[in-house]
Formats: C-alpha cells, sequence, structure tokens
C-alpha cells in the first residue's frame, strides 16, 4: 500500500536503534577470559534480536500505517534474549491480526488495486472522471477536492483504521462523484435545451408570441451558458424548461399556451385565422385574440382551401353527407356534427368532429387517422365559445 512507510525508511530511521541494540549485544571481540556461557547468551541475544526485528518489518507490511515510534522505542529498550523473543512472539501475533483485518477489508472491497481497497479505487478514478467532465462543462467541482484530501489520508492509516473508515469513505467518494456528475449532466441539459429554443421560437412566430415569452427565450440563453453552480445550473434548468415548454404549449395550443399578442394595424371586427402549419386557430376581435384551439385540417389528398373567406352559414347540428360514393376511399358514412359554421362554397366547414380523440389534434394532425375531408375539426369546448362568439360575415383566413 502506498500508504506505508516504506521498509527502507523504517530500517533507515531505526538504523541507531539497532545499532545500539546490536553494540550492546555484540560488543568488542570478548575477552580470553570471557565465559562459554556468556558468550552463548549474547549469541542467543544477537539471534532473538534479529528474529525480533524480522516480525517487526512482517508486521509493519502486513498492518501499514505511519506511527512506528512506540515499537522502535520497545526494541531499543530490550537488553537480552528473552525480551526479544517476547517481542518477537507480540509482534508476529499482531502480523496475524493485521492479515484477518487486511483479508476481511479485501473481502469488503472487493479485492485491492494498486494497494487500494478495489471499491475505493475505482470510486477515485470516476471521481477523477467527473472533475474532468465538470471542468468541460464548466462547472465547479465541489466537494471533489475534499473527498479526495480525505481518501489520500485514508491510504495513510493502519489496516484497522483502514477498516473502521472504509465505509465513511466510500460514501463521501460516490457522494462527490454524484454530485459532481449531477452538476454536469444538468449544464449539459441546460444547453441543450437552450440549442433548440430558436428553432421553437421561430415556429412559435408563425402564430405569435408574447414579449414576455420571447423574454423568457432571452433570459435562458443568457444564464446557461454562464451556470456554474449548483444553484446557477438549477436556475438555468429551470428557465429553459419553461421557455421550452411554453414554446411546446403555444406551437401544440395546449391550455396552458398564452395567447399571442394583438395584431398591428387591424382594423376592428371578427377575424379566424386558421394556420396549416402548426393546426391552430385563432379568433381576434378587434386585433387582439380572444379563442385559441388545436385543429386538424384536410388530408393531402383533399386538402383544406387557401384563403380568404368569410362564414355565410351556421347551424348548431348539421348532417354530414358524402359527396363519393360508397366505393370510393374518400367516402364516409353520414355524419352529424354540431356548431357548424360553412366558410367555402364547396361544403367546407368549420365543426366538432365527436369521433376524434382530443389528444390527436394539433400539428401533425392532417397527416393522421382524423384527418378530415376539407373541413376544420375543433374540439368541443374551445368550438362552443368559438360558435357563440363568431357571427356571419366573420373574416375567416386559411394560410400554412
Amino acid at each position: 500500500m502506498r500508504s506505508r512507510v516504506r521498509t527502507s525508511q523504517l530500517v533507515g530511521a531505526a538504523l541507531t536503534v539497532v545499532a545500539l541494540a546490536f553494540a550492546g549485544a555484540c560488543g568488542p571481540v570478548p575477552a580470553r577470559s570471557e565465559s562459554g556461557a556468556a558468550v552463548a547468551a549474547r549469541q542467543a541475544r544477537d539471534d532473538a534480536s534479529r528474529d525480533a526485528w524480522t516480525a517487526l518489518t512482517r508486521l509493519q507490511g502486513a498492518r501499514g500505517g505511519s506511527d512506528w515510534a512506540s515499537y522502535l522505542d520497545f526494541f531499543a529498550s530490550v537488553r537480552d534474549a528473552r525480551g526479544f523473543h517476547a517481542l518477537d512472539v507480540e509482534w508476529t501475533r499482531e502480523t496475524m491480526a493485521a492479515n484477518l483485518a487486511r483479508g476481511f477489508l479485501e473481502q469488503q472491497a472487493g479485492g485491492v488495486r494498486d494497494g487500494t481497497p478495489a471499491d475505493l479505487a475505482r470510486l477515485s478514478a470516476a471521481l477523477d472522471e467527473a472533475t474532468a467532465r465538470a471542468a468541460g462543462a464548466g462547472v465547479v467541482s465541489e466537494p471533489a477536492a475534499d473527498s479526495r484530501s480525505a481518501f489520500e489520508s485514508y491510504r495513510l492509516l493502519d489496516v484497522d483504521a483502514q477498516v473502521e473508515r472504509h465505509d465513511t469513505v466510500r460514501d463521501s467518494l460516490q457522494s462527490a462523484v454524484d454530485l459532481v456528475n449531477g452538476r454536469a449532466d444538468g449544464k449539459l441539459r441546460a444547453l441543450e435545451l437552450v440549442a433548440g429554443l430558436d428553432d421553437l421560437l421561430g415556429t412559435a412566430k408563425t402564430v405569435g408570441v408574447p414579449d414576455a415569452v420571447a423574454q423568457m427565450v432571452t433570459d435562458a440563453k443568457r444564464l446557461a451558458p454562464s451556470a456554474a453552480t449548483d444553484a446557477e445550473v438549477h436556475a438555468a434548468i429551470e428557465k429553459a424548461e419553461a421557455a421550452t415548454g411554453t414554446l411546446h404549449a403555444i406551437i401544440y395550443r395546449t391550455q396552458e399556451a398564452p395567447l399571442p399578442p394583438c395584431l398591428p394595424n387591424v382594423s376592428g371586427g371578427q377575424f379566424i385565422w386558421i394556420h396549416l402549419a402548426t393546426q391552430q386557430l385563432i379568433a381576434y376581435q378587434d386585433g387582439c385574440p380572444v379563442i385559441a384551439a388545436p385543429i386538424t385540417s384536410g388530408r393531402p389528398a383533399l386538402p383544406t382551401d387557401r384563403g380568404t373567406f368569410r362564414i355565410f352559414y351556421k347551424a348548431p347540428v348539421y348532417k354530414m353527407v358524402s359527396p363519393w360514393p360508397v366505393g370510393s376511399p374518400f367516402h364516409y358514412e353520414t355524419a352529424w356534427v354540431y356548431n357548424a359554421m360553412e366558410f367555402v362554397g364547396d361544403g367546407t366547414f368549420i365543426h366538432n368532429a365527436d369521433w376524434q380523440p382530443d389528444d390527436t389534434y394539433g400539428p401533425g394532425s392532417q397527416y393522421g387517422p382524423y384527418a378530415s375531408h376539407g373541413c376544420i375539426h375543433v374540439q368541443d369546448g374551445p368550438l362552443a365559445n368559438l360558435y357563440a362568439w363568431a357571427r356571419l360575415g366573420a373574416v375567416v383566413t386559411v394560410s400554412d
């Protein structure tokens, strides 16, 4: 493990201690008068001290960590073979315990990678990747630095402390990875949303966009590129989502959509604009909108006539009879419709369609299964308001 004091460092730090211990053990060449028993005792002490030192080196390798001063002090304080033997036994026992702890840690972590618990090594690499993503996205990488520092400190601990701290460090790294990646993802999401705003705004402008909505788009495009903190990223996403949602509502003419602005330079009276590209109808009174609704117009083979017309006939209930004979691909069964308003002399009406689900109106519906034979289908609710409002002679313009 990189966090351990290297064996060579431990040896270097203890050279003086060992020299003193061995000097006392070996001493100068004994005088000829030294007894055989003294020589044997000294030799036994030398052997025992070497065994103890080997045991200490093994313990250091098994346990890791950096605080070995007390062990060196014990070693230096011993003066006989019995004392060194006791250290050998104790440190061998501690080595066995450290090996068991390390085995437990490896099992808990799913293995070891370069001397580090494998799960922490993976998370460390993931944090590096997340930090790089944050830099690329232009967002802050907090709390990556703190988690990285905690991880590096963890690697310096002995194995018992690593077992104790493992889950805490793992959770810290995982949390940092999630937070930093989430921030980068949020920034990319905001940028992705604002990248599509101009196209949506262009489409929505074909039927009219209020100034407040245009300002929403401007604000979203300003906030997203500079967003860096969580608060800034969240604000950018909210602005971009709000602008996107409002533009979609205008294009698809949902209930949440604001009415378009008033038409400039328009004289008084009633004017109904049917916009085929977005499949919606907007009714204006004296130049300002009063009703807006999604529609379904004629299919490609029987398109709704383009041009400017006037409502010349109204009927609360009207019987539709197919002008095409049975066998024609355009033949339809006789049907009763409501709130019918005819504006083209060939039998083109604005009317309801009981057979068409409400969620099938709007953009693209002229190509779908409920496309009309040239008439304009309008949902019951807005059609009832339109029928009550529109007078004979109201202008109807159908355009792309």
